[in-house]
């Protein structure tokens, strides 16, 4: 319901403000720091969400210290790959996920845009490739038993196909829909976009630096 309150709210504001809310709404599990990344996609038609991405979106990120890069632009869409710099880098460069990334063909650098780029390579020519899903920060055991079309049986279903420990993914979806749910409704509450930004990382980042 929130959701869906969300989405209808975003016509009633600027376009400045619209792409903003929509931006911290799908980026909030970045900005909270619980995921390296996030894809969003911005759609052409209807109100237009990627012509106010060109007009404002990207000094947004900038401004919220997010990064982005563009996987694929087609007639009716941009899909855009939303980031936090430091947190891709690291769980990037864990060590399993980087020998993962090496075997399916990556080259092996010490520089995280790299890694980026590849990836941007790779979506273009396979669509959707399966090694996304470590980009986003799901775990690299599902990612492997998903993309290898594992005889396991999925075990659950949430932000991603739960194939090997569902008490630890359903902790993290629940801290997931907290995240989303507490950015939701200080946008509906009609907070500015900095403050639910910084509300965001002051209130779950420190959340995150407990559990290490």
């Amino acid at each position: 319901m929130e959701k869906i309150q969300f989405y209808k709210s975003l016509n009633n504001l600027t376009e400045r403000e619209c792409i903003e809310k929509f931006l911290i709404y799908n980026a909030s599990l970045v900005i909270s720091g619980a995921k390296p990344s996030a894809t969003i996609t911005l759609k052409k038609s209807g109100n237009n969400i990627y012509g106010k991405w060109i007009k404002y979106g990207r000094d947004f990120l900038e401004d919220i210290e997010l990064e982005h890069m563009e996987l694929r632009e087609g007639e009716e869409s941009l899909i855009i790959l939303v980031y936090n710099k430091e947190n891709l880098k690291e769980h990037i460069f864990k060590r399993e996920n980087k020998e993962f990334l090496l075997n399916i063909g990556y080259e092996p650098s010490d520089e995280i845009n790299k890694y980026i780029n590849m990836l941007k390579n790779r979506y273009n020519k396979f669509k959707c490739p399966h090694e996304l899903g470590v980009f986003l920060g799901f775990p690299i055991e599902d990612v492997k038993d998903f993309m290898n079309c594992s005889n396991k049986k999925c075990l659950g279903c949430g932000y991603w196909l739960v194939y090997n420990d569902i008490d630890k993914a359903r902790s993290i979806f629940e801290k997931y829909d907290k995240i989303k749910s507490y950015t939701t409704r200080n946008i509906l509450k009609g907070n500015s976009t900095y403050k639910i930004a910084y509300d965001i990382k002051n209130t779950f980042g420190r959340l995150k630096e407990l559990d290490t």
